[in-house]
């Protein structure tokens, strides 16, 4: 017989049930819809967003340890399809930033996560972008309130992690 070694830790589940909207995975009973409206899942046969919620459910921490976590979209569609209402976006989200915390994140990742805090936006604002959004007549981006987003981000502790974390996943070519 072989013993699959699995990962289980029921307080990576608790922390996440603890969450804002975190609670909403307890009304998953594994229909599927997620996964059948997924895009990616359409083309990227292990992306699974049930079995994503069924590894969570039963205190699995490999999703937040899995880089193929961060090919989700965020695009919801899993969440529309879902009878339950399931905040399914959000609780990949969540594994996310448990994944970001042990350094279970893609370097790209972890740049713009960086960037968010010395520039406060994903994606530095360049002369160009800013001349066309004028030609275009898109508002001011306006200024960041930088001591707002480090204070946001320093209170759920991902300020400091964010100064010594390394990709385990390597560089570019691995993402």
């Amino acid at each position: 017989m072989v013993k699959q070694e699995t990962m289980l830790d029921l307080e990576f589940r608790s922390w996440l049930l603890d969450q804002p909207e975190g609670e909403t995975l307890l009304r998953c009973y594994q229909c599927g819809r997620c996964t059948s409206a997924c895009p990616v899942a359409e083309i990227e046969p292990s992306f699974n967003p049930r079995l994503f919620l069924q590894k969570i459910l039963i205190g699995d921490k490999s999703v937040a340890e899995n880089q193929l976590v961060w090919n989700c979209l965020t695009c919801e569609q899993c969440e529309v399809r879902c009878p339950e209402h399931v905040k399914i976006p959000h609780i990949l989200i969540l594994a996310k930033v448990r994944g970001l915390m042990a350094g279970n994140v893609p370097l790209a990742a972890l740049d713009r996560a960086r960037t968010i805090i010395s520039e406060g936006r994903s994606l530095p604002v360049s002369s160009p972008m800013l001349k066309t959004r004028t030609k275009m007549g898109l508002p001011d981006l306006g200024t960041p309130s930088m001591d707002q987003i480090v204070a946001m981000l320093a209170d759920i502790g991902i300020v400091g992690k964010l100064e010594t974390v390394k990709s385990v996943y390597g560089g570019a070519e691995d993402e």
